[in-house]
């Protein structure tokens, strides 16, 4: 596994291109920038140019982090943004590619597809 953070910035869009060489994307948290505001910010995501969807609303003093499960395959583009006025940190890790299958990422990865299908196609099988 390899660490993996970004900042986003308040009402940016910031674009995560694929890479193969470094594995499958698994973002494990949300948290607020440090600073004083009192409105929430929600993090959105979109992946290969599909309408974004809602990851986390997060608000100052109440609900500062999130716990996310989420995993990206490695040809794929993921454009994040905030809607809020304070930036956004997520982190997680590159999990390595590994030659036999593994069965909680296929698992993981059909709810990220479930979650990026909003037109009615017929979701990926194995």
């Amino acid at each position: 596994m390899t660490f993996w953070g970004m900042e986003v910035f308040p009402w940016e869009n910031v674009t995560l291109y694929s890479d193969r060489s470094k594995g499958r994307l698994h973002i494990s948290r949300a948290t607020l920038a440090i600073g004083h505001c009192a409105q929430r910010c929600v993090v959105l995501c979109s992946v290969g140019g599909k309408p974004p969807i809602i990851l986390c609303s997060l608000r100052p003093e109440t609900n500062e982090s999130c716990p996310l499960d989420l995993e990206f395959k490695e040809d794929d583009d993921v454009l994040f943004s905030v809607h809020g006025p304070q930036s956004v940190h997520l982190t997680g890790f590159y999990r390595e590619k590994c030659r036999s299958k593994d069965v909680s990422s296929s698992i993981i990865l059909k709810r990220v597809i479930k979650l990026q299908n909003t037109e009615g196609e017929e979701t990926e099988e194995d």
